[in-house]
């Protein structure tokens, strides 16, 4: 028989987390699993269309809640007991969670419903150095409440493991993957041009995206021929796009909203760059690396496990747009210096963070090993 299994997402969108269940579920084979996602039904229409039609392309069945909700509130009691009571009625094997807010609420229910196996795999934590002491300690809490029912934690990280210390049995490390097959080859960009520089992610709280701009700013002062594409969108875009106008950086500052062809930004750019205060792991180095782009970043949590400083790139202090832009100016004045960490970062990023390993690693685990 089939082993029935559930993904639970929060957000519709093809994100990083959403990227990670697809990657496992479409290596899944349709024989052996019979695949369902479960996503939040607070998105516009337009993204989960997309996100639904791109899991059912792969075989997955696709529902929405109209309970589970990024925000803490009493909508959770209600996401309780909808998951609960669809892991009654459809007897799955196999509960995966992904992110905070799920993995909460989704391994409770799936637990206190006698599902065999529940899986929670830590894409990021909502206790970090950026909230007060206060809230910090319930988010903590919270975790530590929810990390009880469940059978076992991933980490994609080993900077996390020092949160799981009592659960230790239960808990391992698989650094998420991407498939490089499917990227294309990097473009020949012509000797003379400006530098362009890019980020590709969410404009959010965590990704601090206004530090970005004001390291871009510094850096326009000096070398004002450079651009920046910034690819994403999130709840700190009018913030962005006001800072932009404000300082009149319009002409080298193009903020590109969610964009469907991103192998085309980094295939024609020259540095990849990152603000993020907290960052479990980030696929966007990932990709970066492959089309052999050195990264100016900040070190925080996950982050110097993918991007190995004076190595693969420059990391700096969070919510330090001085040190940031230095980093950066220092790739922007040397072009063998960006040649060397963009080679090192292929190297790197192909041999350690492939689809296939992260997905045999979850194999083992479904398959209770």
């Amino acid at each position: 028989m089939k082993k029935k299994i559930l993904h639970i997402q929060v957000l519709p969108i093809l994100s990083g987390v959403q990227k990670v269940s697809l990657e496992i579920l479409q290596n899944l084979s349709d024989k052996e699993y019979d695949k369902w996602i479960l996503f939040s039904d607070n998105m516009d229409k337009r993204n989960k269309n997309i996100c639904k039609e791109t899991f059912e392309n792969i075989g997955t069945k696709v529902i929405f809640s109209k309970t589970l909700r990024r925000e803490i509130g009493f909508s959770d009691f209600y996401a309780l007991s909808e998951i609960y009571k669809l892991c009654k009625k459809e007897k799955f094997d196999i509960v995966h969670t992904n992110s905070t807010k799920s993995g909460i609420v989704g391994r409770i229910a799936a637990f206190c419903a006698n599902v065999p196996l529940v899986i929670h795999t830590v894409h990021g934590l909502s206790f970090h150095n950026y909230i007060k002491f206060p809230k910090w300690q319930f988010y903590w809490a919270c975790e530590v409440i929810a990390s009880i029912f469940c059978h076992k934690i991933v980490l994609v990280n080993n900077y996390y493991s020092k949160y799981f210390r009592w659960f230790k049995k239960k808990t391992d490390t698989i650094y998420n993957g991407i498939s490089y097959e499917n990227l294309q080859t990097r473009k020949t960009v012509k000797e003379n041009t400006p530098l362009k520089l890019l980020y590709v992610g969410r404009l959010d709280e965590p990704k601090d995206p206004v530090t970005l701009l004001k390291a871009a700013k510094i850096i326009l002062e000096k070398y004002p021929q450079c651009l920046f594409s910034l690819v994403g969108d999130g709840e700190k875009y009018n913030e962005c796009e006001k800072f932009i106008k404000e300082n009149g950086l319009s002409a080298q500052i193009n903020l590109l909203g969610w964009q469907n062809n991103v192998s085309d930004y980094y295939a024609t750019h020259h540095i990849f760059i990152s603000s993020s205060i907290y960052e479990a792991f980030g696929l966007t180095f990932l990709e970066a690396g492959y089309y052999e782009l050195p990264t100016a970043c900040t070190n925080v949590e996950g982050i110097p496990e993918v991007v190995i400083d004076e190595y693969t790139g420059l990391l700096s202090n969070p919510r330090d747009e001085n040190a940031l832009a230095n980093n950066i100016i220092t790739l922007i004045e040397n072009k063998n210096l960006r040649q060397t960490y963009g080679e090192n970062a292929k190297k790197w990023v192909s041999s350690n963070f492939s689809v296939e390993k992260m997905v045999e690693k979850y194999k083992l685990i479904y398959a209770n090993k």
